[in-house]
């Protein structure tokens, strides 16, 4: 989050965690007493299975970013960035559930109108990959020490 709104940013991120918790206490008891404790945390369950799953579709990764990958990463539409989770996923079921050893992780496409910053050379679409070993000059990973 940027410096600029990051206080904003925090203050409605920790009001939503209170007004949440708020209404989970007030709805629990009412819960527990019409459909006793499993159906209770079941139905708690399924809303983070929802909430799960929309993070994934929807919420873009941005851990170990440089701010230009964090522009470039916002600049990609909500619908490409979907597309490119659901192959993640098949992906991490296939190589880790399946353990199919020589499956290609997903790059994701780019139209060259999204990540383009005035490169007039570039008309074909372009793949991009948001993993460390990628972004580091010869595949060093700077979180391996040796």
């Amino acid at each position: 989050m940027p410096l600029y709104v990051r206080d904003v940013g925090m203050s409605m991120a920790t009001a939503l965690l209170w007004f949440f918790n708020f209404l989970l206490a007030v709805t629990f008891p009412k819960f527990q007493d019409a459909f006793h404790n499993t159906g209770a945390f079941g139905y708690y369950a399924a809303w983070c299975v929802v909430g799960w799953v929309l993070i994934l579709l929807f919420v873009p990764e941005t851990k170990d970013l440089t701010l230009e990958q964090l522009d470039a990463r916002f600049s990609i539409s909500s619908r490409s960035h979907a597309k490119y989770a659901l192959r993640q996923c098949m992906y991490v079921t296939r190589r880790y559930i399946f353990r199919r050893q020589h499956v290609k992780r997903p790059v994701m496409d780019l139209p060259p109108q999204e990540y383009d910053y005035g490169h007039k050379e570039a008309n074909h679409p372009r793949k991009i990959s948001f993993d460390n070993d990628e972004r580091m000059p010869g595949g060093a990973n700077l979180s391996k020490h040796e």
